[in-house]
């Protein structure tokens, strides 16, 4: 069967329904429009076998949030080997049954892996109807029944997407305008769409890179603007013409984190850069839209510890909160910046973490939740499995395509029952198959070194085996200072073998840990949260 319902008893949910008020608080857009938060109560305590009303196998696969409206919840798939088609359903929040789905063949395709984003965009809705966007450069608007309103093809009118492993940047939303930021290796912009009619209201033009964060709009001071934290900056654009409002530069790393709002307060989540040590990077930092300096809003502090390597980072209760790879918890006083506790987690998380009242769920891409109370020093209030560690469920239906175009099943893969994962949606932790042409003798066999060495020897325009400053491409110059070890400003045969080599061994386990099950990411609403897998739905009540 494609579709799977566990349900609680109906005497239950009556009890439910009579003893607690009601706590609805829609979801309408990634991270709930940017602070990832719900005034209302969640639950806290769950297990595999308690506290979970429903789930729901998915149509494909996808690396999205859900979004809720009302009863309603949204989310995107994509299906086929080469993901072919574009896939929205929509499921009762109560009790999880299938409304409709809708379905588009993709404008363009490719191999569905774990390699490479697949639908990882969170789409947004409003009271009109549900707008979704996906990395073959399809949008789709459709009614809240399933109609389809208007559809386009990016790529057919800006220019096909040059990124190795697709894209993962959200839209976002004004009450008119659906805004999209296409940032690759390619031309990239930020584009805002009608969400009537479809078109194109404005677009700016973006510096070529390869980021997945994702733009949010800000309301301050009567000024409706977009901000996009990506490509080494953090720039404010109005949301009626696109005219850049302010821009700050010097933001290494901040290529998957988005931005965060609270208040008057920015807090800008970024990376540890490939090839740079714990310390080095002060990306992760806090910017007061209320206080200007020189024409750009100035910076509070900066995190000289603090790192956001996938999730982004929350604030609590005059706590911000911020998470590495490895599942180390950074907590900071939200003023000052001052470090009040580094704890690891237990887990590692891709997906943005959710406020509620004073505690902090920390969903682990293992299906582990950490509940955390916001408070100076680091106490876990619950730890949660959402399924059985030893027996973690598979995929019924997804199986995924390898590069030569062949079926690979999910369900018998390696790695599929350990709840682990490599890389989320987009980042780089695979590169294409094949030896690079190009690349330096003696450089690593395995795909993610040779690849990365493919990609970066395509700018070694003379033939000579060296890359020249001028020679590399925007978003690899700032790493050049830390694998130049002979400061000559290029980088030789020995010093291009060692920066491929540390690549490939940091990324050595990745296709034997990248596989579903995978928690993507969470949403909540009237008491609910809806975790979402690579190929499933879970409602936790």
């Amino acid at each position: 069967m494609r579709f799977q319902i566990k349900k609680v008893p109906a005497v239950a949910i009556l009890a439910l329904a009579i003893s607690s008020p009601s706590t609805r608080a829609d979801w309408t857009s990634f991270r709930s429009g940017g602070d990832s938060k719900v005034e209302s109560e969640l639950p806290s305590h769950w297990s595999a076998e308690k506290g979970i009303a429903w789930q729901q196998e998915l149509i494909g696969y996808g690396q999205s949030t859900p979004v809720i409206l009302g009863d309603d919840v949204f989310v995107i798939s994509v299906e086929g080997l080469m993901k072919d088609n574009c896939v929205v359903q929509c499921f009762n929040l109560k009790t999880g049954e299938e409304k409709w789905h809708h379905s588009i063949e993709a404008a363009n395709k490719g191999p569905s892996t774990y390699s490479a984003s697949r639908a990882a965009p969170t789409p947004v809705v409003d009271q009109t109807a549900i707008y979704a966007f996906f990395e073959s450069g399809d949008v789709v608007a459709l009614d809240h029944a399933g109609k389809q309103l208007w559809h386009r093809d990016l790529t057919k009118d800006y220019g096909q997407f040059e990124n190795n492993h697709g894209l993962g940047a959200s839209p976002t939303q004004t009450s008119e305008l659906v805004l999209i930021n296409v940032e690759h290796k390619g031309p990239s912009y930020l584009v805002a769409i009608d969400k009537q009619t479809g078109e194109t209201r404005w677009k700016v033009d973006r510096g070529s890179s390869s980021s997945w964060a994702s733009p949010i709009v800000v309301n301050h001071q009567g000024k409706e603007q977009a901000v996009v934290s990506s490509g080494g900056s953090v720039t404010a654009y109005d949301t009626k013409t696109g005219a850049t409002a302010w821009t700050i530069d010097g933001i290494e790393g901040n290529s998957v984190p988005s931005p965060t709002l609270v208040g008057s307060k920015l807090f800008v989540g970024a990376r540890l850069p490939e090839f740079a040590e714990d310390g080095a990077i002060r990306s992760n930092c806090c910017i007061d839209l209320d206080k200007f300096v020189d024409g750009k809003p100035e910076i509070v502090w900066r995190a000289e510890k603090a790192i956001s390597d996938y999730a982004s980072p929350v604030v609590c209760d005059g706590k911000s909160f911020f998470v590495n790879k490895a599942g180390v918890l950074f907590c900071l006083e939200t003023e000052t910046g001052n470090v009040l506790y580094a704890e690891r987690l237990g887990t590692s998380c891709w997906g943005t973490p959710i406020v509620a009242k004073d505690l902090v769920y920390f969903f682990g891409k293992d299906g582990k939740t950490q509940v955390v109370r916001a408070g100076s020093a680091f106490e876990v209030v619950a730890s949660n499995d959402l399924w059985d560690r030893a027996n973690a469920p598979k995929p019924l239906t997804y199986v995924e395509s390898t590069r030569g175009g062949t079926e690979h099943s999910e369900a018998s893969s390696e790695g599929a029952s350990s709840g682990q994962a490599g890389s989320p949606s987009g980042s780089p932790s695979g590169s294409p198959s094949g030896s690079p042409s190009g690349s330096p003798s003696g450089s690593p066999s395995g795909r993610r070194g040779a690849g990365m060495m493919s990609a970066l020897m395509k700018g070694d325009a003379n033939g000579d085996g060296i890359l020249q400053s001028d020679e590399m491409s925007a978003d690899f110059k700032p790493m050049l200072v830390r694998i130049d070890t002979n400061a000559d400003g290029s980088l030789d045969q020995a010093e291009l073998k060692a920066m491929a080599d540390s690549f490939a061994a940091r990324r050595a386990d990745s296709q034997s840990s990248a596989r579903d099950p995978i928690v993507y990411g969470a949403a909540a609403s009237d008491g609910k949260i809806i975790i979402r897998t690579g190929t499933r739905l879970y409602c936790i009540q």
